[in-house]
């Protein structure tokens, strides 16, 4: 069963939204590698530190082949370089890594570098890079947090990549 509590946290200004939910707004969908990606490991940081969680799996995870999909062009090694050894050996389905892994792994994957994937603690957390830097964080506990980022309840559909949850309790006959 997937985390109750899903966030989105997002860099987009709530005000630059249609009646729809859609961003209009100006913001770039890339990384600013600098303090807009600070605040979102930072937040990631404190869900799982609020979660308990000091550990992940790596679940689904994949690198860019002769096609990338990413904004920002593909580096060698998919920005796993330093993470794992060059055969990726440790970058499985199932494979366990610390949060300051983790963490790094959200960084390359905010960064479109190559690699993408999810992260897992059992049924009590996950973390999600979507597209445009939309990044959702489950947990079974309900937590909040706020800093300039933006971290709002996402209800519905998290992304066609993952989880299907709310940010209230789920409930078996939940749509989405």
């Amino acid at each position: 069963m997937p985390p109750a509590f899903v966030r989105r946290i997002t860099k987009y200004d709530p005000a630059d939204r249609d009646d729809h939910g859609s961003y209009q707004g100006a913001e770039e969908t890339a990384s600013d590698r600098g303090p807009v990606e600070a605040a979102y490991l930072e937040a990631v940081s404190a869900f799982a530190e609020a979660a308990g969680v000091d550990r992940l799996e790596i679940r689904e995870p994949s690198v860019a082949g002769l096609v990338h999909f990413g904004a920002q062009p593909a580096v060698e090694g998919h920005g796993l370089s330093g993470l794992f050894p060059a055969d990726l050996a440790g970058y499985h389905d199932g494979a366990e890594v610390s949060l300051a892994v983790a963490l790094e792994l959200i960084r390359v994957m905010l960064r479109e570098q190559g690699a993408w994937c999810r992260l897992e603690a059992g049924d009590a957390f996950a973390v999600h890079v979507g597209w445009d830097q939309y990044v959702y964080v489950g947990s079974d506990r309900a937590c909040s947090w706020r800093r300039p980022i933006s971290s709002t309840p996402h209800a519905g559909t998290v992304s066609p990549r993952t989880i299907s949850t709310r940010c209230a309790p789920v409930s078996a006959h939940a749509p989405g």
